[in-house]
């Protein structure tokens, strides 16, 4: 059974993946000059690794783990759905795709390496 604390941190934990995301995408569009350069995707990505992680150890079960990046996923998928108006916040582009490699494929990674050390 959770303590109310790991409780809270938890959801402050899944909180931060839905802000990960948010981050990433005010990111993700950004130029050097005539060079696209989304590197929002791979700093967040790793932030939302180590997010994914503390949650782990934090709840001691897998799903816990999971929460941040299912909050990131849902996120993009409101991102994705556009907005009022027809805005479109994500275009379905290469950097998309490597928005959700980073996404889930970094934490899945950490975890996977975290898991390995305990």
């Amino acid at each position: 059974m959770m303590e109310p604390l790991d409780r809270i941190l938890l959801g402050v934990a899944t909180v931060g993946g839905a802000v990960c995301a948010v981050g990433a995408t005010m990111y993700l569009y950004l130029y050097s000059g005539a060079v696209p350069l989304p590197l929002s995707a791979v700093l967040f990505g790793a932030l939302l690794a180590g997010i994914s992680v503390a949650a782990r150890r934090l709840g001691g079960e897998p799903v816990h783990g999971a929460l941040p990046v299912i909050a990131f996923l849902l996120v993009i998928a409101a991102f994705l759905l556009g907005g009022p108006g027809g805005d479109i916040v994500l275009y379905a582009d290469w950097r998309l795709l490597l928005l959700l490699l980073c996404g889930i494929g970094m934490p899945i990674l950490a975890g996977h390496l975290a898991s390995s050390v305990e």
